[in-house]
């Protein structure tokens, strides 16, 4: 039973100038300014709209927070900390805001349209290394957000046989580019003389007949891009070497200035996370029917849902060296080794300048141990107990 219902999931469309702004390089937009309220204007505010309380008295808090999608599966822990009312026990009403990929996430949250950001470590990097001040709070996932993968009728089982063959990618611009071409590298093939890129899009039939038809060897982009080939009815097979697998992905995100002002709204809504994973472990089906309440379209086909949702269990599990570790903790080592990779050659040629990024600062731990203080087994009990969505 839902129990908050104070969330709301919309476009950021108030949020457009800003980002038109940041695009163009000018100076962090502000957020439109809010019509005066009832009360300002001497006039008492509609009933529907009067502030929530908390369930122990009190007005709620308002926190807003930007994801980079829609996606329900992959965000399942945000959905269920709504829909079971684990937002609001901590005294926080959430507005979700879905902005356009990382970059947007960041962008919004440094310029204090959002709260918080759950943007890809990339972007984040980026954003610390052109001389802004943001926290990861909290690690949600750990696995690599790109894959690098190949048909298993394809007869490639190591990285070695693409020698002479062609890599299919998302986009001339896609994000995995630097990653392919270090992976190769690392396997002693070099772009042009050894293999090629091809673009061949993210995971739809373009992709699917490319890689179906032998055009393309290989492919890499968004494991979901991956898993969505998977699901059309063409397994695939990783290729993504060891070193690479656990490359920091995306997680909360705030502002310095926020971390240090809002201290307790921060350990409510990492709190309020780890409550939701514990409750989506203790009850997956459960968990699978809150996410197709929040985003049902990506749920019309079901093998599509299920391939993403083991693509999201894999992204969430921590690597070996943090297990028994709490909810939340942060991997460091993952982050030195993206750094060293990221910083491969020179700024202009887009290298990340990562003498500018310091991980004892970037990844705080104070919320961390907070953020498990709760009852597992009280919520284990209400996972198992849940009848359903409504």
């Amino acid at each position: 039973m839902r129990r908050s219902g104070h969330i709301a999931i919309h476009a950021a469309g108030l949020m457009i100038l800003a980002l038109i702004l940041a695009a163009c390089g000018g100076p962090a937009a502000e957020a439109p300014e809010e019509e005066p309220a009832a009360a300002d204007t001497g006039e008492e505010a509609p009933e529907d709209e009067a502030e929530p309380e908390a369930e122990g008295g009190g007005d709620l808090t308002p926190v807003t927070f930007a994801l980079t999608n829609l996606r329900g599966v992959q965000y399942h822990p945000y959905y269920i900390a709504d829909y079971v009312g684990y937002f609001e026990d901590e005294g926080l009403d959430v507005e979700i805001v879905i902005v356009d990929g990382s970059g947007a996430a960041v962008q919004q949250t440094i310029a204090g349209n959002v709260d918080i950001g759950n943007p890809s470590a990339p972007a984040t990097a980026q954003a610390v290394a052109q001389g802004n001040c943001l926290r990861q709070f909290y690690t949600g996932s750990y696995g690599n957000v790109f894959d690098f993968a190949t048909p298993e009728s394809s007869g490639i089982t190591e990285l070695a046989d693409l020698e002479g063959e062609t890599v299919g990618i998302s986009a001339p611009g896609g994000g995995e580019i630097p990653m392919v071409r270090a992976i190769l590298a690392g396997a002693g093939l070099d772009e042009n003389a050894d293999y090629e890129m091809l673009p061949v899009g993210e995971g739809g039939p373009v992709t699917y007949q490319a890689l179906e038809a032998g055009d393309v060897a290989a492919y890499s982009s968004s494991v979901f891009d991956v898993a969505s080939v998977s699901a059309a009815g063409l397994p695939m097979r990783s290729l993504m070497p060891e070193d690479f697998a656990y490359f920091p992905t995306v997680s909360l995100v705030t502002t310095c200035d926020y971390f240090d002002a809002n201290q307790d709204v921060l350990t409510g809504f990492a709190r309020a996370t780890s409550k939701a994973k514990v409750w989506a472990s203790a009850n997956e089906q459960g968990a699978k029917d809150i996410a197709r309440d929040y985003d049902p379209e990506l749920f019309e086909d079901e093998v599509l849902a299920e391939e993403f949702w083991q693509t999201t269990l894999r992204l969430d599990a921590p690597p070996p060296a943090l297990e028994g570790e709490p909810l939340g903790s942060h991997y460091v080592e993952g982050w030195e080794t993206y750094l060293q990779f990221a910083s491969e050659g020179t700024v202009e040629e887009g290298a990340l300048d990562a003498d500018a990024i310091d991980l004892e600062q970037l990844l705080p731990t104070d919320i961390i141990g907070p953020a498990n203080d709760f009852d597992q087994d009280e919520v284990i009990a209400e996972a198992e107990a849940f009848e359903g969505v409504e």
